[in-house]
């Protein structure tokens, strides 16, 4: 194969396997999963910062 025909296939593979990664992370909810994990120690990190009482 050349290479200007190799190009489509590797574009293809690699949009693909984006989808796949994406796709996965959708289904599972992994997003939020994560999210669920990191709110505590951005709790403490926001909870530190000084804040400015006046509105």
């Amino acid at each position: 194969m050349s290479k200007i025909a190799k190009i489509p296939l590797i574009l293809l593979g690699a949009v693909l396997g984006f989808f796949v990664v994406t796709f996965t992370i959708y289904f599972f909810n992994l997003d939020m999963k994560a999210t669920a994990l990191l709110a505590p120690f951005l709790e403490k990190w926001y909870d530190r910062m000084e804040h400015n009482q006046y509105i």
